[in-house]
């Protein structure tokens, strides 16, 4: 397994469930990845946002994707980092609908871009289900 297997997986499977803390609590939601060119994995969020502060305080992260038949998922643990980029901002409030309140706003303080700075993916499937295939996920 490689990088560019993880990025090819999340092409195909690009919903995901995102793991962060709030305090002592594990919390879980759903969160669609968004990929540039430089095959690093991105997500967005609003200050508002309890994922924000959870972020904020603590940005280790675990990441859950599915195959759509869910015989294979890729678990990926590592840390998400705060990225001040107004072009890619900008890209996605014009390509994403459900981004649109901020549609000519890339530089509202409310509007996060999220990125996996780093982290060790997993894959696993239901033919091997008792070993998970680990291989290092460097510089997401």
């Amino acid at each position: 397994m490689s990088h560019q297997d993880v990025i090819a997986f999340v092409k195909e499977n690009p919903a995901c469930f995102i793991a962060t803390m709030d305090g002592d609590q594990p919390r879980v939601r759903g969160f669609l990845t968004v990929l540039f060119d430089d095959g690093k994995l991105y997500f967005t969020t609003g200050t508002m946002k309890s994922v924000y502060r959870q972020l904020s305080a603590n940005p280790n992260i675990e990441l859950c994707y599915c195959s759509q038949d869910f015989r294979t998922m890729l678990r990926i643990a590592g840390r998400i980092e705060f990225v001040d980029d107004r072009e890619k901002k900008e890209q996605l409030t014009n390509e994403r609908d459900y981004l649109k309140p901020f549609r000519g706003k890339a530089d509202d303080p409310r509007f996060i871009l999220l990125r996996l700075s780093h982290g060790k993916a997993r894959f696993w499937t239901i033919e091997q289900n008792m070993r998970e295939h680990e291989i290092p996920v460097i510089e997401f």
